[in-house]
């Protein structure tokens, strides 16, 4: 597996540490796993 890492807001960040019970790496990866098959498909129907 590899890793990624990315910039976000010290407002977000505050916000994400506040909700201690969210898993938001796994949060993440479902998030792009999703945008990716819509991508997909939109380019498989040639809306992209």
């Amino acid at each position: 597996m590899v890793r990624m890492t990315f910039s976000i807001s010290d407002d977000l960040k505050k916000k994400l540490d506040s909700k201690t019970d969210v898993n938001w790496p796994e949060v993440l990866k479902e998030g792009l796993k999703k945008r990716l098959e819509l991508l997909e498909k939109l380019h498989a129907q040639g809306k992209l």
